[in-house]
């Protein structure tokens, strides 16, 4: 979105106004806007209320401009470069120079030249009561300046305009034979500047002799440009080079023959109504003669690099709009990042609330479980540590039971049963170890000779219960009995062998 940047110059009679609009990279002229004041009828800081709301200039970043009769200029060298010691003796320099006391006025300066053994300085002050009715008015009209300026000098930066077509040498004449800005560029620095308001010495004397005729027009054109040409010798110190630029604008100006009279003083005058200048539309061209002032005043904030210009809001005049819009901006940044913290606790603590009752109803889900696990269980503390020792206690009960529930669903008493039925009482047959496990049983025990041993494992073997019956180790024992060992291998394909009748 573009910036809007409103440069008012109000006058005794007149409210001018520039609009300009700026972008990252370049800035376009929005228009011109002039109305008459009218002085006997509503006050003029109504007037200028309506008059910027009626031409929408709100919602801009507003300059304004004192005209230069209110304004005392001096222009002096200083040997110093440092700003803290410029900001000290400039005040006090002038204050030698004017009839004024420092607690009057408000002080301003711009360096026009700087090199190693100090710099020159453009000065200018204007009286404290000036500037508070020139800020009372525009506060009563609801505005706001950023910057209140010295209209001659804001006019210069309309030459800014004109780009690489500035000669480094020229001068400038604008304004109106009443009141005429004059001032002398050299090496596109400026040199000096002198509001003028022309003496009619001659036509004076001539109205003086009685004949009652006006002031002749040419001769008024002749005592103005020869004020132009002493001027302009002082301000350059030394006779002027032949040809020198001298760009001309300004409201009410007689161009044609003030031109002529300029160039017969040998000075190359240009219009600048006439010159090319930069992102002003043709339509806005025919006007720009009367827009000086303000326009130069918006390019100054449009194009602020070496542009010309005071700024007479100081000390308790300053502006603080930026300030208050920067302490409102912290406000809102406060207030979002605390809305956006309120928030996200509330979004954690939804969250938080979520996976809450989510454990609540697993948590109901394995009491559940367990309940129905181990019904008997009255006192519950930790279902989890609880199952867990069921589970172990289970697991060693049936380590001890030799694995009750084997593969095939065959149980250790139906292997013992059928171990007994298969041995007759007529076999002798003592078991000193008996161990059963998920692959079988084994057995170690003693019988009279080795035909029972051998008559046992056939009698195991016949019953068609295991799936493979050894015996090992078999041997004569001290005292003339037998030692031998039994394997029982169970059917581990989960085939039930038959079972032998009870």
């Amino acid at each position: 979105m573009p910036q809007r940047i409103l440069a008012l110059e109000i006058e005794r009679d007149e409210l001018k106004a520039a609009l300009v609009e700026t972008t990252f990279r370049d800035y376009r002229v929005a228009g011109f806007f002039r109305e008459a004041i009218n002085n006997a009828g509503a006050p003029v800081a109504d007037q200028l209320r309506e008059f910027v709301q009626r031409h929408d200039l709100e919602n801009a970043i507003v300059l304004s401009s004192l005209p230069g009769d209110l304004v005392s200029l001096r222009t002096f060298f200083l040997p110093f470069r440092d700003r803290k010691k410029l900001d000290q003796i400039v005040p006090f320099e002038l204050e030698s120079q004017v009839p004024f006391g420092l607690d009057d006025v408000i002080v301003d300066y711009q360096i026009l030249h700087r090199d190693k053994s100090g710099c020159s300085v453009l000065a200018a002050l204007v009286q404290r009561n000036d500037l508070e009715e020139h800020l009372k008015l525009l506060n009563e009209a609801g505005v706001d300046p950023k910057v209140v300026d010295l209209a001659p000098l804001a006019t210069l930066n309309i030459l800014t305009s004109l780009g690489t077509a500035l000669p480094e040498t020229c001068a400038y004449v604008g304004g109106t034979l009443q009141k005429l800005t004059i001032a002398l560029i050299r090496n596109r620095q400026l040199v000096g500047l002198r509001t003028l308001i022309p003496t009619m010495a001659a036509a004076d004397t001539d109205s003086a002799a009685g004949n009652g005729h006006p002031p002749d027009v040419d001769a008024r054109l002749e005592a103005v440009s020869g004020q132009i040409r002493w001027t302009l010798l002082a301000l350059n110190g030394a006779p002027l080079n032949s040809r020198i630029p001298c760009f001309i604008a300004g409201n009410g100006i007689e161009f044609g023959p003030l031109a002529e009279q300029l160039a017969a003083m040998d000075l190359e005058v240009i219009r600048v109504d006439e010159s090319p200048l930069k992102n002003v539309a043709d339509d806005l061209r025919r006007d720009v003669d009367s827009f000086v002032a303000p326009l130069g005043l918006a390019l100054r904030e449009a194009v602020p690099s070496d542009a010309f210009g005071l700024n007479f809001r100081r000390g308790e005049f300053a502006y603080h709009r930026g300030q208050d819009e920067l302490r409102r901006a912290l406000v809102r940044t406060g207030i979002l990042a605390a809305v956006a913290i309120a928030l996200f606790v509330a979004s954690q603590y939804m969250s938080f609330m979520q996976l809450e009752r989510r454990f609540e109803l697993v948590q109901q889900q394995v009491r559940n479980v367990f309940t129905q696990t181990l019904p008997d269980v009255k006192i519950i503390r930790d279902e989890r540590a609880q199952l867990q020792a069921e589970i172990d206690a289970a697991q060693k009960k049936l380590q001890l039971l030799g694995s009750i529930a084997v593969t095939g669903g065959v149980t250790a008493v139906d292997v013992m049963r059928t171990i007994a039925t298969a041995v007759p009482d007529t076999l002798r047959i003592d078991i000193d170890e008996y161990i059963m496990d998920a692959e079988g049983v084994r057995i170690k025990a003693k019988t009279d000779s080795f035909e029972t041993a051998d008559a046992i494992k056939q009698r195991l073997v016949n019953t068609q219960y295991f799936g493979e019956v050894q015996v090992k180790d078999i041997k004569s024992a001290p005292d003339g009995s037998v030692d031998f060992r039994i394997i029982l291998g169970l059917n581990k394909d989960g085939a039930t062998a038959p079972r032998p009748a009870p």
